[in-house]
């Protein structure tokens, strides 16, 4: 999958006119970009110079030269990924399979792309500081709903053991007591496929109005969420229309989430490594770990 053909579709429906005219020339003749000078690819594109640029930003580059390089960089890398063979992605829906091994085969090929994928949009600045916030909380608020709603729980399990001040609920009226509750010190985080969804809106508009630090873990894309959100860690997966892609979807949250994980851990160690002793050996001696 390439990634900032997968920025610009995410990002598509907001840009305003003249840079959706841009995005629709990168999509369709990304090849030019290396064969002309952006004086030409605005008069090729029926567009200006200025809105090349802003429409290179919108999509998270600093500019046209930065696009290009990340253009660049990725069909390095596919080339080497090809090369390499293994099981390819064929965008199915479930009803269309004709054998288990072609199952296995995608399922395998669709969830390995979701995390490479999500590594690649991995951003360390955010990651650090978003590592800090919840360090430094007084309590994590963690919610998530439909599928998105495993990882959020795998992550509040994981709080949990190094005894971290932490709340997950799956009932959405317990959840808006909670939030309630909420203040400057704390940290609310948000799992969603769907960062639309009326439920999560809610929450994080009361979470916006207690002055609780924000963080999104939700795929690539603009909206009231993420622009809202003080920090977005973004996941993306392989998709197809009916769906039938959400078991990738949910690696690349739980990519997210141990990778968050461990990173708390690596951070706070002297303060937590104890409690790490301390489940290990309930679990290891009632044969359970």
């Amino acid at each position: 999958m390439n990634i900032v053909s997968e920025k610009i579709k995410s990002c598509y429906d907001n840009l305003p006119a003249a840079e959706r005219m841009v995005a629709d020339f990168v999509l369709e003749r990304k090849d030019d970009l290396f064969q002309y000078p952006i004086k030409e690819l605005a008069r090729l594109s029926g567009t200006t110079q200025a809105a090349w640029t802003r429409f290179a930003q919108a999509i998270g580059y600093s500019g046209l030269k930065e696009l290009k390089n990340a253009y660049y960089s990725e069909a390095n890398v596919s080339l080497q990924q090809a090369d390499k063979g293994g099981p390819k992605i064929a965008f199915k829906d479930v009803n269309e399979y004709t054998s288990l091994q072609s199952i296995a085969d995608n399922i395998c090929a669709t969830s390995v792309q979701a995390i490479q994928t999500t590594y690649r949009l991995f951003d360390t600045g955010t990651f650090s500081e978003v590592v800090t916030r919840i360090v430094s909380a007084r309590q994590i608020q963690v919610f998530g709903v439909g599928t998105a709603g495993v990882a959020a729980y795998d992550f509040y399990c994981k709080l949990l053991r190094i005894h971290y001040n932490v709340v997950f609920n799956q009932d959405h009226h317990m959840n808006m007591m909670t939030v309630s509750q909420i203040g400057p010190d704390d940290v609310a985080i948000f799992f969603v496929d769907n960062a639309k969804n009326k439920e999560i809106m809610q929450i994080f508009n009361i979470a916006k109005e207690k002055e609780a630090v924000t963080l999104a873990v939700t795929k690539l894309g603009n909206n009231p969420l993420t622009t809202g959100c003080d920090y977005v860690l973004f996941t993306t997966s392989p998709e197809i229309d009916k769906k039938s892609g959400v078991t990738s979807s949910r690696f690349a949250q739980l990519f997210m989430v141990d990778t968050l994980y461990t990173a708390i851990a690596n951070r706070d160690y002297d303060n937590i490594r104890g409690y790490l002793h301390d489940s290990y050996e309930v679990f290891h001696e009632s044969g359970r770990e």
